[in-house]
């Protein structure tokens, strides 16, 4: 839990258009962290509250959207059972 204490770390959330890791996710680029996050579906209105807070989103779940390779994954509790390719 020390990494959320400190500075310009890097955090990706996986499903992160969800109301709870949008807002989680909103919270930690306040604190200083480094943000993005990929998700499935990324629809209106919490696609332009994460662009509002200059969080960028990936679409899908592919291995490739972790680079730069991040600090902190955070997966999305609505996630089922993934596989990255």
């Amino acid at each position: 839990m020390s990494l959320l204490y400190s500075n310009s770390k890097l955090i990706h959330f996986t499903g992160i258009c969800g109301t709870g890791m949008a807002s989680l996710a909103v919270l930690l680029k306040q604190r200083g962290h480094h943000i993005c996050g990929s998700d499935e579906n990324i629809y209106h209105p919490m696609s332009e509250f994460l662009s509002q807070n200059n969080i960028t989103v990936k679409s899908g779940y592919d291995a490739k959207n972790l680079e730069p390779v991040p600090d902190l994954v955070v997966i999305g509790n609505a996630l089922s059972r993934v596989i990255l390719r």
